[in-house]
């Protein structure tokens, strides 16, 4: 596989709603110059405006950095720019080093380790989790899957964006860290929008009582104080945060990695069901929360 290059350089490839924070501290802080490639013209000046040196093509941003991260909408984007024809693994030097930020299924994770080492290059699946304020705080969390030489080499750029990052084993273990992670979350933002939807039917608790009551019980959680009491409780689920349709995908990949490994998980199914049917409903873009609105109009509960 060879050794990890120098990193003198540093690309960023996809500057969304999370990348574009993320990327924004690794200018700050990383101390190196920084290419950035997107498909938005202004979310590339966004990031030329702070010192970036945007990058015409995905492959003349590879071939030029030591170090390429991708913070990109899914699988099927990530497949594309990192395993195409004009990809960045048939355009990157021997030793560049290839950090996939996004939420990708674990056998891409595991695919793409596999063909970064036949052509003397390195991948990391480091999926962050946490929220955009996070992301521009410079405070998510990183896991981490790939060699252990290889995640120490970039682990100061990762330390830029995340105050934390546990390496969870080869290709595709942080890959698979992060999809449960959501799956986790979701479901219990699946409860707390049953307790809610319960508690507002039986109107003997003010659903603001209710949901102290929680938070000073054993239900207490970080999903509970910044899905259950800025979303849920208001009822107000705003789009271009972490939508349905995308938590629907993430979902999808949990119960692809428990297909592989010869299980189920009963209740994600139901919780990709639920997000199916917020999407029918027209809540797609809206923040994933939206199934409580789901939770409401079911006469099963």
């Amino acid at each position: 596989m060879g050794p990890v290059a120098r990193i003198e350089r540093v690309g960023f490839v996809g500057l969304g709603v999370m990348g574009g924070a993320q990327c924004a501290n690794l200018l700050r802080s990383s101390g190196l110059p920084v290419a950035v490639y997107d498909i938005s013209p202004g979310a590339v000046a966004e990031l030329a405006a702070l010192g970036a040196e945007p990058a015409a093509t995905v492959p003349e941003l590879a071939a030029s950095c030591d170090v390429v991260f991708l913070s990109l909408p899914g699988g099927e984007q990530v497949a594309d720019v990192v395993l195409g024809a004009d990809g960045v693994f048939a355009a990157a030097r021997p030793g560049t080093v290839v950090v996939d930020l996004s939420t990708s299924p674990v056998d891409l994770a595991k695919r793409a380790g596999e063909r970064a080492r036949s052509r003397s290059l390195h991948f990391v699946d480091a999926p962050v989790a946490r929220t955009r304020q996070a992301a521009i705080d410079g405070t998510l969390s990183i896991t981490a899957g790939g060699d252990a030489d290889v995640i120490a080499a970039v682990e100061p750029l990762l330390r830029t964006m995340a105050s934390d990052l546990v390496h969870c084993g080869p290709n595709g273990a942080g890959a698979l860290m992060k999809i449960v992670n959501n799956m986790v979350v979701f479901e219990t933002v699946v409860a707390l929008a049953e307790a809610l939807t319960l508690v507002r039917r039986s109107g003997l608790v003010d659903p603001e009582v209710a949901f102290a009551a929680l938070a000073n019980g054993s239900a207490a959680s970080f999903t509970l104080e910044n899905h259950g009491r800025k979303a849920l409780l208001p009822d107000v689920h705003g789009e271009g945060i972490f939508p349905a349709a995308y938590m629907r995908k993430d979902l999808g990949y949990a119960l692809d990695a428990a297909a592989d490994a010869d299980t189920t998980l009963p209740a994600a199914r139901l919780a990709h069901e639920l997000l199916g049917r917020t999407c029918d409903l027209g809540y797609a873009g809206n923040y994933h929360t939206a199934v409580v609105r789901v939770i409401e109009e079911r006469g099963d509960g």
